[in-house]
């Protein structure tokens, strides 16, 4: 389902700002530590585990800005893992309805916490 952003997210018009962050992303690289925990990008709805070294999953980050969000194949892949709990930080919900047509389970154990 297409959602209406509230912006050009996720999208080719991002480009300028994509430039920018690979810029900043590249100076910070020596400075990166591995995760602590698993990470999922929904560039790829795939996980990058814990310890991994941040320039195997760099340009992961850099693609985020202007790449389709593959939101359910991450959700889902989250669920396969054994991710029991999801939050959403903000003030709507719109991330908590997107969970619920996935995974009714997921959506009950969904916490929002506005901000």
């Amino acid at each position: 389902r297409i959602i209406k952003p509230s912006g050009a997210f996720h999208t080719s018009l991002m480009q300028p700002a994509q430039e920018e962050l690979n810029r900043a992303l590249d100076s910070m690289l020596e400075k990166m530590k591995p995760p602590r925990c698993a990470v999922y990008f929904n560039v790829t709805g795939k996980r990058i585990p814990k310890g991994a070294d941040p320039a195997t999953f760099i340009e992961l980050m850099k693609l985020q800005l202007t790449s389709e969000v593959l939101w359910e194949p991450t959700i889902k892949a989250m669920i396969m893992d054994g991710v029991k709990d999801f939050y959403e930080v903000g003030p709507l919900k719109q991330l908590k309805s997107m969970i619920k047509r996935i995974d009714q389970d997921a959506f009950k154990r969904t916490e929002n916490i506005p901000v």
